[in-house]
């Protein structure tokens, strides 16, 4: 892990960099990320031209960066402008009150050289505008700018991700340990983000391979209990719930058609009460591993 240190420390120092104007500026929900990775950028609007709602946002993709999904948002009509293999911005059309905070989310594909990539954004007010386009010069810091645009450091890769998104909601790192020859169960896990203001439910989920379930382990008095959850698991706005060997929460997959080979992938669709569904791909560890191993979750 010494490898990492040093992209992590200036990943955490920028972030706190943007810590303090957060409330006054947009700025995107997670400011650093990994070089050339899939990226769900979420832009954070914190409130429109003084007492005037936001009526339409329009933000300006980097060169280098690639558009891969533009997902639907309720109450709001979005238009790329570009063609489909270069976007070059994304306006979304609607009204959010004045003193309501929101996010604006698109699935982004990553340039793969560190540095900094900025993100013009123009805010449409019934009354005025607020234009978030300043880019900081030669000897500049970020909050230098009277206006400045959102910023995302990318940071050299430590390890592939794969991650997935629709609407508000962000799976990353999906996957499950190998089975051995015969077994006809296993368990798959993730993490689940909701970045939106109002909560969401996971469920249920499907695949090809086998049925998926929805389960909770726990411990009581030193047995361990398995059982269903029919109802679902929330996702509550702003937060990130772990399917994990920690908190318990897995999918169970039964019937299997095959083996899970090391390595390998498998396709599922998770099923959001508001997000609706999400295609996602399970990479596939080693038998009996406790965590996604790095080679085999590249997307």
């Amino acid at each position: 892990m010494k490898h990492r240190k040093p992209a992590l420390l200036a990943g955490l120092s920028f972030a706190a960099a943007l810590a303090a104007p957060a409330a006054a500026h947009i700025v995107l929900s997670q400011p650093t990320f990994e070089a050339g990775e899939r990226y769900a950028a979420f832009f954070k609007v914190e409130h429109g031209c003084a007492d005037s709602p936001t009526v339409s946002l329009r933000v300006e993709i980097p060169q280098g960066v690639t558009v891969l999904e533009t997902p639907a948002k309720p109450g709001w009509m979005l238009k790329p402008e570009g063609n489909k293999d270069e976007v070059r911005a994304v306006t979304w059309r609607g009204k959010l009150a004045a003193k309501t905070a929101d996010q604006f989310g698109l699935l982004l594909r990553l340039p793969m050289k560190p540095g900094l990539l900025y993100f013009p954004v123009v805010q449409q007010c019934e009354k005025g505008e607020g234009r978030w386009v300043d880019i900081p010069g030669a000897g500049q810091a970020w909050r230098d700018v009277p206006h400045p645009a959102p910023v995302l450091q990318l940071i050299a890769a430590t390890s592939p991700s794969t991650m997935f998104m629709a609407g508000n909601i962000m799976v990353d790192k999906p996957w499950s340990p190998a089975t051995p020859g015969g077994a006809n169960t296993a368990a798959a896990y993730m993490t689940v983000m909701n970045h939106g203001t109002a909560p969401d439910t996971l469920l249920g989920a499907t695949s090809p391979v086998g049925n998926l379930q929805i389960h909770q382990m726990s411990n009581a008095n030193g047995v361990m209990t398995m059982r269903p959850m029919p109802n679902g698991i929330p996702i509550p706005p702003g937060a990130t719930v772990n399917f994990d060997l920690k908190s318990g929460y897995h999918l169970m997959l039964t019937g299997l058609k095959a083996p899970l080979m090391q390595g390998a992938r498998f396709p599922a669709t998770l099923k959001f009460e508001k997000a609706g569904p999400v295609q996602v791909e399970f990479s596939i560890a080693a038998i009996g591993a406790r965590a996604p191993a790095a080679a085999g979750t590249h997307h």
